[in-house]
């Protein structure tokens, strides 16, 4: 029977039918026999038990035969026997391939290597643990009155109450960071005049600068308010020059009449 090490880890084997017909229980003497059977995928048939068995050889032959061989390892009778299946190179030199248990009444398992093992418990951490960040994540909330929190049924209900209520406490921490984060904001989207309205605000200031200036240059004195219309002003010459030209034209008019 050619089954992979992955499907055999997950493969257990058992025939109780065999201690009916052979009239015996697990035990010492019968695990090896009971293991070696046709009709198991844990067992070799080109192994020296085999060869013992249908050739009936002494445990001496066997002992200096290379080849693979299964033995009892471990017992703890009736409950648990331990077989190996090693390699035999000589009398005293044996290496180790695969141990199988078999436990009462008589279930047959691979025992796992240790880098099965490792990697089998190193997946299922990684499991568990992705398990509990995701449960985590969906559980953690924040909420700018209370702060980051747990959600869970009793905090869902203080929540809606604080919700309900109309008056907020905010700590320190938050009205600093509040403060910060409102005046930075405000500075980088001030909002900006359009280029054409700066144009006309320009314009019409310098024609005002240049009215006030003509205005405070043509008084005397600077008094006075610029908004009333200006009078004409004389200064003594000129009033002296009009009254010197009346008589002249009255002496005119008289030598005319004579």
């Amino acid at each position: 029977m050619d089954l992979s090490k992955e499907s055999l880890l997950n493969l257990s084997w058992s025939d109780l039918s065999w201690f009916q017909q052979t009239n015996t229980v697990l035990s010492e003497e019968t695990a090896l026999p009971y293991f070696c059977q046709m009709g198991n995928p844990f067992y070799d048939r080109s192994s020296l038990n085999e060869r013992f068995y249908m050739n009936n050889l002494t445990t001496e032959a066997m002992m200096n035969a290379s080849g693979i061989e299964y033995i009892v390892m471990q017992k703890q009778n009736p409950v648990l026997f331990i077989i190996r299946k090693q390699y035999r190179e000589s009398l005293n030199e044996a290496r180790p391939l695969q141990e199988y248990y078999i436990l009462a009444p008589g279930h047959i398992y691979q025992a796992p290597d240790a880098a099965s093992v490792i990697s089998h418990r190193l997946l299922t951490a990684v499991h568990h643990f992705g398990k509990a960040f995701d449960e985590a994540s969906q559980k953690a909330a924040y909420h700018p009155s209370s702060g980051y929190y747990w959600k869970t049924n009793s905090s869902s209900d203080e929540l809606a109450k604080k919700d309900s209520s109309k008056e907020k406490i905010l700590t320190q921490t938050q009205r600093i960071r509040f403060d910060t984060i409102f005046y930075s904001f405000r500075d980088h989207f001030r909002p900006r005049a359009p280029v054409g309205a700066t144009a006309q605000n320009s314009i019409a200031s310098a024609t005002t600068n240049n009215d006030a200036v003509g205005t405070t240059n043509g008084t005397s004195g600077g008094s006075g308010d610029n908004n009333l219309p200006r009078k004409e002003e004389r200064t003594p010459s000129d009033s002296q020059s009009i009254t010197s030209e009346r008589p002249m034209i009255e002496v005119k008019k008289q030598k005319t009449q004579k």
